[in-house]
């Protein structure tokens, strides 16, 4: 029988079909027809296919090497508006911020649960 997969590895597939599709959420139609948002809309697509593929990545693999792309993505994310000067899109900051966060918050839940911390339930 096949071990099922942890909460935490469905989430981190949720997190990346959002990024994903995030620019055809936050962005008006006309934004991204005339290209006003295209390193935002960029990076939030190239990001969320990334996070896509690691979530399905094989759980068998060492920690550190499920846990550090995740966490570098996530670090990637926040620094992404003053990098890319997403400051024009206050939505896609906050975008950025937020995921960024929630998937650094993934990659330690992933730590906690390896290791058999019980913090979250």
């Amino acid at each position: 029988m096949r071990k099922p997969i942890p909460p935490h590895r469905w989430l981190l597939a949720a997190m990346g079909i959002w990024l994903a599709l995030s620019p055809f959420v936050l962005f008006r139609e006309e934004i991204l027809l005339q290209g006003m948002a295209e390193l935002e809309s960029l990076a939030f697509m190239a990001v969320g296919i990334g996070v896509l593929v690691m979530s399905g990545a094989d759980g068998r693999s060492h920690l550190l090497a499920r846990v550090a792309p995740v966490s570098a993505l996530g670090i990637a994310l926040i620094a992404a508006p003053t990098a890319l000067n997403f400051t024009g899109h206050i939505v896609a900051m906050a975008n950025a911020w937020l995921t960024g966060s929630a998937l650094i918050a993934l990659a330690v839940w992933e730590v906690m649960a390896s290791r058999g911390l019980r913090a979250i339930s």
